[in-house]
């Protein structure tokens, strides 16, 4: 019996969450099950498991799905505004507007990507926002805005966790903003990141 091809592969995946992003919006993340998700797409049981192992692997898979589209038209806007903390505003503005008006999924979502980097999953952890912040941070940094001191991977890596503790502290707080929690962690990360003399 051979393997499905990648593309294949990928087709069934994308095919799977994106029918989990439809149910989890109908009934809640919470409600949903696993099966519920194989005889909605019309696949037995064990093919769903053997592309998700868990209901919140698909819950990623459906949320990067949909980060990458509507937010992937976004890389022009942040381009727009001069200097580095003008354009990480503008996309995390739109990153806060996004998770407002995805608010149950956050937690479930956090929690599956710290355990995927704790059980040493980090392919599976890889971010498209780091690889982003990694192209601001050095052209930044070629600029002079920036010092250069500490290289871009770096300083993106750490641009990156100041964004998801700002998303925790949202998670904690009802009286406080995601939008609010992001402007904190930039003027912190700003400030800490050896600005240019």
């Amino acid at each position: 019996m051979s393997e499905a091809s990648p593309g294949k592969r990928l087709r069934t995946r994308r095919q799977l969450a994106q029918v989990a992003w439809q149910l989890f919006g109908q009934s809640g993340f919470e409600t949903v099950t696993m099966e519920q998700v194989a005889v909605a797409a019309g696949v037995a049981r064990g093919t769903l498991y053997n592309h998700f192992p868990v209901k919140e692997a698909l819950l990623v898979e459906a949320i990067h799905a949909r980060l990458a589209e509507d937010l992937g038209m976004l890389h022009a806007a942040v381009l727009q505004p001069s200097g580095f903390v003008a354009r990480v505003a503008v996309l995390w503005q739109a990153s806060a507007d996004w998770w407002e008006a995805h608010r149950a999924y956050a937690a479930p979502y956090i929690g599956y990507r710290f355990r995927q980097l704790r059980e040493g999953n980090a392919a599976e952890t890889a971010s498209d926002m780091r690889v982003l912040y990694e192209q601001l941070i050095a052209s930044a940094q070629a600029q002079g805005e920036l010092a250069d001191e500490r290289p871009a991977p770096r300083l993106a890596g750490y641009l990156h966790f100041l964004y998801l503790a700002a998303m925790m502290e949202w998670l904690e707080c009802d009286d406080r903003s995601l939008a609010e929690a992001l402007v904190d962690a930039l003027a912190f990360f700003d400030s800490a990141a050896g600005r240019a003399r």
